[in-house]
C-alpha cells in the first residue's frame, strides 16, 4: 500500500525502528577496553552469557556487578570495578598473614552454566600463567604518581597483591634498584588484572580533601598518605587519571 508515491510501514516495523533509534539516544557508549569481566571470560562472552546472575551470587566477596538498563547490549552482564571492589581471586588471608584459596576453583567460573566464564583452578601457579584470553586485564603503573617511586614510601600495591612476587615485583628486574628499596613493578606476563593494586592505591583525589571543609570521613589509611598525595597532584593538574596504578580490560 502506498500514499503519495511512498510506501507505508507497518506498526511493527515502526516500533522496531523507534526502538533502535531510542536505544541509540538513551544508551551511552561503553569502551570495551574499560570493561573488566570476571576471570575466565571467553572471547565470545556476550554471545554465551545468558545473564543468569549465578556468578554474582557465587562470588564470596561481592566483587561482581551487573550493568544496568542504560548499558544497551551489555545490560545485565557481569563486570568488576576495581575502585569499588576488586577480584580477590577467591583467596583469604589466614592468621599467619598468608593468603590461601577458599575454593578449589574460582567460584564464578565454577557455577557458570554456559561456559561464558571458564572454570579456573584456584592455584597461584595456574593464575600466574593464564592464557591472555582468560585474564581480566592488565595493571599499569604510573611512576610519576607512585608514592614509592617518588618518595621511597608506601608499596601498598605490592604488599597486597594476591600474586605478589609474580604479578607485582618489589623492583624492576632489569633496572639498578638497590636491594631492600621498594619500587613496585608490574610483570604483565603474570598479571591477571584482578584490580587489588588499584583498589588499595592511596593516590586518589579524595585523599587530598580537607576533613573540615569537605566533611569527608577519611580513614587512617587515607590520612597517612594525604600530604604525599597532595604533593604529587600539585604537579599534575586535574586531568591525570588516578590511582597511580590502574587496570584496563583485556579487550
Amino acid at each position: 500500500m502506498a500514499l503519495y508515491g511512498k510506501s507505508l510501514i507497518t506498526r511493527r516495523d515502526f516500533m522496531k525502528f523507534a526502538g533502535i533509534v531510542g536505544m541509540g539516544i538513551v544508551f551511552p557508549a561503553f569502551h570495551l577496553g574499560d570493561i573488566i569481566r570476571p576471570p575466565g571470560a571467553v572471547s565470545d562472552f556476550l554471545a554465551m552469557c545468558i545473564r543468569c546472575g549465578q556468578c554474582m551470587e557465587a562470588c564470596p566477596y561481592d566483587s561482581i556487578f551487573f550493568f544496568g538498563i542504560t548499558a544497551g547490549a551489555l545490560v545485565h552482564t557481569p563486570y568488576i570495578n576495581p575502585l569499588r571492589s576488586p577480584c580477590y581471586l577467591c583467596q583469604e588471608r589466614g592468621p599467619d598473614g598468608k593468603k590461601r584459596p577458599v575454593s578449589t576453583y574460582l567460584r564464578c567460573g565454577e557455577v557458570c552454566p554456559t561456559g561464558a566464564l571458564r572454570r579456573i583452578a584456584n592455584d597461584k601457579e595456574v593464575l600466574c600463567n593464564l592464557p591472555d584470553e582468560l585474564r581480566m586485564g592488565r595493571a599499569f603503573l604510573n611512576r610519576e604518581f607512585c608514592i614509592a617511586w617518588q618518595f621511597n614510601f608506601c608499596g601498598e600495591c605490592y604488599l597486597n597483591c594476591p600474586l605478589k612476587d609474580r604479578a607485582l615485583l618489589a623492583r624492576p628486574p632489569d633496572e639498578p634498584i638497590p636491594a631492600g628499596v621498594l619500587r613496585p613493578h608490574v610483570d604483565i606476563s603474570h598479571c591477571v588484572g584482578c584490580g587489588m593494586c588499584a583498589y588499595i592505591c592511596p593516590v586518589r583525589k579524595q585523599a587530598t580533601f580537607s576533613r573540615t571543609l569537605n566533611r569527608v570521613n577519611q580513614d587512617l589509611f587515607q590520612f597517612k598518605y594525604r600530604a604525599l598525595v597532595r604533593s604529587l597532584l600539585a604537579r599534575s593538574g586535574e586531568q591525570v587519571r588516578l590511582p597511580a596504578i590502574r587496570v584496563t580490560g583485556r579487550l
